[in-house]
């Protein structure tokens, strides 16, 4: 038995020896260890508050006051677009009358006229108030022979009726071209008159404690009178009209009367 150990031992010494006594090298061993992750971050974020919603406040619209009726007014048609209420046509001509654009009542004369008891075209009519009342117009017409008129009319009949226009009349003491107002009451009648070579003007005729007086202007409220007489007869409406007359049926001649506004106010 030792036998055997001896020979192991000196089996191992010569291994040694022939290896040169070497020392087995040392390994060296890699750190595999997992390296430590920074811990993950858990935690909610944060809630993410909405930008408020901007309102816009839009800029206050400009509101329109309307013009104020006037306090004495009763009635006032400034032809924009189509006829007030209340208007009748008598003896209408529809290819003869109409609104213009830029509103003016416009109507083309005929030959026929009330004046002289004829039935004459488009005459326009409404209901007069009770009481004073004073009836204005904007008038442009440029009367180019004898009779021609363009009118405001307070009428009932061939025999009793007042008028005031601008119109034309080479026999008269105008020569030509005037304001004239006529009238008539009970079949007896007479006419004032002046020579007006203006064709753009107011006309009026006021009713005031059984007077009746006629004026003019060519600039706003600067007014002439033309006339005035006591009233023997109450009147039920007022008109305007447009009329030839006498124009010998030339059609070039026809007077075109333009009306801009018709009002009824009290005095």
């Amino acid at each position: 038995m030792k036998k055997h150990i001896f020979f192991e031992v000196v089996l191992i010494s010569l291994f040694l020896a022939a290896c040169g006594g070497s020392v087995v090298p040392t390994v060296q061993v890699t750190n595999t260890s997992v390296p430590t992750l920074a811990p993950t971050d858990t935690s909610i974020p944060p809630t993410l508050t909405p930008a408020p919603t901007v309102t816009f406040t839009p800029e206050p619209t400009a509101t329109v006051i309307p013009t104020a009726t006037p306090e004495n007014q009763i009635f006032r048609d400034d032809f924009n677009g189509a006829l007030q209420p209340g208007w009748i046509w008598e003896n209408e001509n529809t290819d003869r009358w109409s609104i213009t654009s830029d509103g003016w009542l416009q109507i083309l004369g005929e030959d026929t006229a009330l004046l002289y008891g004829q039935a004459q075209s488009n005459l326009l009519w409404r209901e007069l108030p009770e009481g004073n009342f004073v009836i204005t117009v904007h008038l442009n017409a440029v009367p180019v022979a004898n009779f021609q008129q363009a009118t405001i009319y307070l009428y009932e009949d061939t025999q009793n009726f007042v008028a005031i226009n601008r119109g034309y009349c080479a026999p008269c003491n105008t020569k030509g071209n005037g304001v004239y107002m006529e009238y008539k009451i009970g079949g007896a009648g007479s006419a004032y008159m002046i020579a007006l070579q203006e064709t753009d003007l107011y006309l009026r005729l006021e009713y005031k404690d059984d007077v009746i007086t006629g004026s003019f202007a060519t600039k706003p409220d600067q007014w002439q009178r033309l006339g005035r007489f006591g009233n023997y007869f109450i009147f039920k409406r007022v008109g305007l009209g447009v009329t030839n007359a006498d124009s010998e049926g030339d059609d070039n001649a026809d007077l075109v009367g333009l009306f801009d506004y018709f009002e009824i106010t009290k005095p």
